[in-house]
């Protein structure tokens, strides 16, 4: 059975300070701010088209999302999380980054027949951030193709979100909730740790080399790559079928909450908050 999970629409992280993470993701990623609300502790910035990127600042007595307040909703903790970029636009991003004074880290993830090098840095809020060079004609193709960005010649080359990493503190209870709860489709895991990927798509697919499909990482607490961890308290959008995951979800019992725009939103056991919403009719499929 197919995978109710189209593709990654967005994710949400907390910060100490807005225009600060402002600031940072429009003038290094070369994002551009769609909202900017400091009354309510909010920022949204577009990624490519129908692909977000969320910042919110933690306010005393105030939600920064009235509707999710029931499920407690909070933006990510110390996410890594990776960006794509064209796979000839890879090599030009160190530069980028020395230019805004970011220091990164170089690591190999493929194979020396194959090469599939990964950038590893850090915003100011201690989230982790990669960069994966895509092939922009490979035929694993997501609903959301990554785009190339036009101006802001000295930000880095974005084209799409690639994946979020997110921390379970029950990992084998994880491995089986993921899929029955939400729909999920369970990739792989690693054998020398607990790691799993799950494709953001219809089918699981193998990772790597040069795909452009979106990834969900999921481990327990752990230090990963380049010192990175997985986020707790995530708040993550996905684009889904949603009365197939309202059903899955529904019937595991799990809190759900209606929400404006025919989204439904989900808390996980581990704390997390999946958003699931519908395509916008532009992307929808034609057949």
């Amino acid at each position: 059975m197919p995978s109710p999970i189209i593709d990654l629409a967005g994710l949400t992280l907390e910060v100490n300070h807005l225009e600060r993470g402002v600031r940072f993701y429009s003038d290094v990623l070369g994002l551009n701010l769609r909202r900017f609300d400091p009354d309510s502790g909010v920022a949204v910035l577009e990624v490519i088209p129908h692909q977000t990127l969320t910042l919110w600042q933690p306010i005393t007595r105030q939600h920064n999302d009235p509707q999710l307040a029931v499920l407690g909703a909070r933006g990510a903790s110390h996410l890594h999380y990776a960006w794509q970029v064209a796979a000839d636009d890879f090599e030009g991003c160190t530069a980028r980054l020395d230019a805004h004074g970011v220091h990164w880290q170089r690591i190999e993830l493929g194979t020396p027949e194959r090469p599939d090098p990964g950038l590893y840095f850090f915003d100011p809020f201690g989230h982790g951030l990669e960069i994966r060079g895509v092939d922009l004609q490979d035929q694993r193709r997501p609903r959301l193709l990554p785009r190339r960005p036009s101006g802001k010649g000295h930000s880095l080359p974005i084209a799409g979100l690639r994946e979020i990493a997110l921390a379970f503190g029950d990992y084998p209870a994880m491995t089986r909730r993921l899929p029955r709860a939400y729909g999920f489709a369970l990739a792989s895991e690693q054998d020398d740790r607990n790691f799993a990927q799950f494709t953001l798509g219809p089918q699981p697919e193998q990772d790597g080399n040069g795909t452009p499909r979106r990834w969900l990482y999921a481990w327990d607490p752990q230090v990963g790559l380049a010192g990175m961890l997985g986020g707790d308290h995530a708040l993550a959008h996905f684009y889904a079928d949603v009365p197939e995951v309202r059903r899955s979800a529904g019937t595991e019992g799990l809190p759900l909450r209606e929400l404006d725009g025919g989204r439904l939103a989900v808390r996980d056991p581990d704390g997390h908050v999946f958003v699931f919403q519908p395509l916008p009719p532009e992307l929808e499929d034609p057949a």
